[in-house]
């Protein structure tokens, strides 16, 4: 989910709540019965919990929908005003996480939840381009072609040995200018639509003769692979794998960034890092943080357990975002932060007391 539109979900939303990760799979024949089974566990352990029956019966209105067909999990948070959070997840946690709580449970969904891309892509070749722009869950959501077949782009064979030179100085500019208006095409569509990045696959010749064109505002999006094109046969599971490749390496990028800055400031004491549950609370409550840091287990399939007293670093995560700042979720092997959080501040930390209360 966009953050800001968590942010503004989370200033009208008041509790208690309920937070369920959950598999919601629909791939095989008998997922009726796997999906009943698994909301089952979820109702018995929000009553377990001491959910209202109101509360619950707001969970059953959504745990009814069924969804698409597919492998996958669903993040529902449920309040007294309505729903902060129904979002697919690509991470399937192996058991419900189930929690009913006076503030929401929101760090399996930056934990496990989809990242905030969007893609454009574009398979492209010598005649044209297919477009397609993808969201955050990997889904298509928009598909358009381009074909620019003015004239055939074929070149001619040696053997035309009287028009074989006047023939291929004609392809090539009738295939340099399906280039040029393919740039054009998909650098209006960029600039319409602002994707996160732009993907172009294809053939070497037209990815390359293409992506020299664009502009730098559009280039400096773009990241060109060999898988996938508009030729019959064409592979989409090696692009599906390319394209989940570059979002990983976009996010490590972005976990990367953060660490290094925390590391940078709290090593030279700057006053603009500070780390330990208690500290970044006390900051929290002064609107100073500007990135939360949250190192978790190196499992990637499974939220925490539910038996764990999260309301400290539920309220945090929820005053985070309420003030604007950003979530990053990081590897625990990765940095060693005091009771697995720390926090880049807006302003030097001074004499900040440990005076947060639960």
């Amino acid at each position: 989910m966009n953050t800001a539109t968590l942010k503004k979900r989370l200033d009208s939303a008041r509790g208690p709540f309920a937070s369920i990760y959950v598999d919601d799979s629909n791939n095989t024949e008998d997922s009726g019965k796997a999906r009943e089974l698994h909301w089952r566990t979820v109702l018995d352990e929000l009553r377990s919990q001491g959910a209202p029956d109101e509360l619950s019966a707001r969970v059953v209105k959504f745990a009814d929908r069924r969804p698409p067909i597919g492998n996958r999990g669903r993040a529902l948070i449920v309040g007294q005003t309505g729903v902060v959070v129904d979002e697919e997840l690509p991470v399937v946690p192996s058991q419900p996480d189930v929690r009913f709580s006076v503030m929401p449970h929101l760090l399996p969904l930056f934990e496990f939840g989809a990242a905030e891309f969007t893609i454009l892509l574009a398979e492209v070749d010598r005649n044209g381009v297919d477009v397609s722009l993808i969201d955050e869950y990997g889904h298509a959501v928009a598909w358009d072609s381009e074909d620019l077949d003015r004239h055939p782009v074929h070149k001619a064979k040696v053997g035309d040995r009287f028009s074989w030179a006047r023939v291929e100085e004609r392809t090539e500019e009738m295939i340099e200018r399906n280039f040029r208006d393919t740039a054009a095409h998909l650098t209006s569509t960029v600039e319409e639509i602002k994707p996160s990045i732009l993907v172009i696959s294809g053939e070497v010749q037209a990815r390359t003769g293409i992506e020299r064109l664009l502009p730098d505002h559009v280039r400096n999006l773009t990241f060109a692979v060999p898988e996938g094109g508009r030729a019959d046969g064409a592979d989409d599971t090696q692009l599906t794998d390319a394209i989940a490749g570059i979002v990983q390496q976009l996010r490590s990028e972005k976990v990367a960034e953060a660490l290094e800055r925390f590391r940078i400031e709290f090593g030279r004491s700057s006053g603009f890092a500070v780390d330990g549950i208690r500290t970044v609370a006390a900051h929290v409550q002064q609107a100073n943080v500007d990135t939360l840091l949250v190192a978790r287990p190196t499992d990637d399939t499974q939220p925490a357990p539910s038996g764990e007293d999260s309301r400290v670093e539920d309220a945090v995560l929820a005053a985070t975002l309420r003030q604007g700042g950003n979530i990053v979720v990081c590897k625990r092997d990765d940095v060693k932060f005091g009771d697995g959080f720390g926090a880049i501040l807006r302003a030097p930390a001074l004499a900040v007391s440990d005076t947060y209360t639960d």
